[in-house]
């Protein structure tokens, strides 16, 4: 009893079994981060390309209608000649976002012109105008001496540009997830792996372990934890080996209240053969002095050969009756183990019943005494040694007869023993026609020392001890009102049914 086990069931709280099937703190944390950063990439793809593609339409627009004006500006300087114009045409188209580009003459005619208009272009607008549509831009410069420059500016993203977005999402992507893996990081050092310690410290403590210490790190909250728990561990195992102390306290207490127990029970039994003793010394006396006559008469002689044998005859019963009358004192008083085993022993209550009528029949106390016994055939065995169902009912006879001697009772007392099977339990009632027991003390008549009788005439430990062996037997004892309504007391013993085999 110097240490405690651990209840299997704690034990197995823990177990794997008993362990909620979801994921670990670091794969919760490492989908959360992903999922966070998958919505992260998307919503910025939503929001970069739109932008992205708002700005560079607005960007070409203003560049284009400044490359226009601008080589509207080159074209005016120039002469009206086709040869003079198609390289400064050819070389500006593809500047920038410019895709097409001509010039005109007053009279719509085109002097020179590079690249492909996406929609075909009106030779009647010679004046300036700027044409939005969803592609591209449609613009028409006038010239100071005639004539016109009309070109067509790309508006869409160019391969260059929708790399440059894709660069740009890649590397915000790239630089959150560095971000987050370094948070995953932080979190499995400063989180998970303090409350993984945690766990198996805790583990090993509900397996029995008490000298499991969890060292504070980890987050403020969590290391705070951390010496809570070994704070805990500590009053733990104080609080175990105190109840160990204890427990061994209390066995001991215990053992030593099993034997004070036992000792009560042989002092009774003791008392009760004291008693019994008085009245079978004049049982005794009788038959020896018969005895002895006897022998005079023979050994002064002169009998006939009859006479010897009928003198030896009346001499060997007279000495059986004293030899049996001794022998059950005997069988009475003799010390019986009271050890654990012993209370699992098995009694007959009308082989005990006949013994209590042998042992009081020598006595002189009982000769005013009606002795009456009413035993139903074939009761079962109880859980109560015949020793203990002998001292229990010889108590509680020998207790009634003095009732009524002190009651001032008849002088024809009378004590009736009945026993009978009442369901699955053995019932003996103990029943007189003595002054009864009060109402207000059947319960205390049960109690230690407590007796009605004069001093030093009782221990008043009689019928506690009586009360005590039927309920370790799983029996009961009781003192009750006669059935009949008559005067005396009814005291009733219930006795448990032995398993049968």
């Amino acid at each position: 009893m110097g240490s405690l086990e651990p209840a299997p069931r704690a034990r197995d709280s823990l177990s794997t079994d008993a362990t909620p099937r979801s994921l670990g703190l670091r794969s919760q944390i490492a989908f959360a981060l992903i999922a966070v950063l998958l919505l992260a990439a998307v919503l910025a793809n939503a929001a970069i390309r739109p932008l992205t593609a708002a700005t560079s339409r607005t960007v070409r627009r203003r560049a284009g209608i400044t490359l226009v004006r601008a080589v509207a500006g080159q074209v005016a300087l120039l002469p009206a000649e086709r040869a003079s114009l198609e390289p400064l045409v050819t070389d500006a188209v593809g500047e920038g976002a410019l895709s097409a580009l001509a010039v005109l003459d007053p009279s719509g005619v085109t002097l020179a012109r590079a690249g492909t208009f996406s929609r075909p272009f009106s030779r009647g607008m010679l004046v300036d105008s700027v044409d939005d549509s969803p592609g591209s831009l449609r613009m028409v410069v006038a010239l100071p001496r005639g004539g016109a420059v009309a070109a067509e500016v790309s508006l869409a993203q160019s391969a260059t540009e929708r790399g440059l977005v894709a660069g740009v999402l890649l590397y915000t992507l790239v630089a959150s997830s560095a971000a987050l893996f370094v948070l995953y990081a932080l979190l499995t050092r400063y989180t998970v792996r303090p409350l993984e310690a945690l766990t198996r410290a805790a583990e090993r403590v509900a397996s029995g372990s008490r000298e499991v210490r969890v060292e504070p790190r980890g987050a403020r909250e969590i290391a705070r934890a951390a010496v809570a728990f070994n704070v805990m561990t500590e009053d733990l195992a104080a609080r175990e080996r105190e109840l160990s102390s204890r427990i061994i306290e209390l066995e001991r207490a215990q053992a030593e209240l099993r034997e004070a127990h036992a000792q009560l029970v042989r002092t009774e039994r003791l008392a009760v053969v004291g008693r019994l003793s008085a009245g079978i010394a004049h049982e005794v006396g009788n038959p020896l002095a018969a005895i002895v006559g006897l022998a005079d008469v023979m050994k002064d002689g002169g009998l006939e050969d009859d006479e010897v044998r009928d003198f030896s005859q009346r001499i060997g019963r007279e000495a059986e009756r004293i030899h049996r009358t001794v022998r059950d004192l005997l069988d009475y008083a003799r010390a019986r183990p009271t050890s654990e085993d012993r209370r699992e022993a098995l009694g007959t209550v009308s082989e005990a019943i006949d013994q209590v009528r042998r042992l009081l029949e020598p006595q002189k106390s009982m000769r005013d005494v009606s002795l009456e016994i009413e035993v139903e055939r074939d009761l079962p065995a109880v859980r109560l040694s015949d020793d203990r169902l002998v001292q229990v009912l010889l108590n509680l006879v020998l207790n009634a007869a003095d009732a009524m001697r002190e009651g001032g009772a008849d002088a024809k007392g009378t004590v009736v023993v009945r026993a009978s099977r009442e369901n699955s339990q053995v019932r003996i009632d103990i029943e007189d026609t003595g002054p009864g027991i009060d109402p207000a003390m059947r319960e205390k008549v049960f109690e230690p020392f407590f007796t009605t009788k004069p001093a030093g005439e009782g221990t008043g430990l009689g019928l506690a001890i009586c009360a005590s062996l039927v309920d370790q037997a799983g029996g009961s004892l009781r003192a009750l009102a006669r059935v009949d309504g008559g005067r005396g007391a009814l005291l009733r013993v219930e006795l448990p049914e032995a398993a049968r085999t």
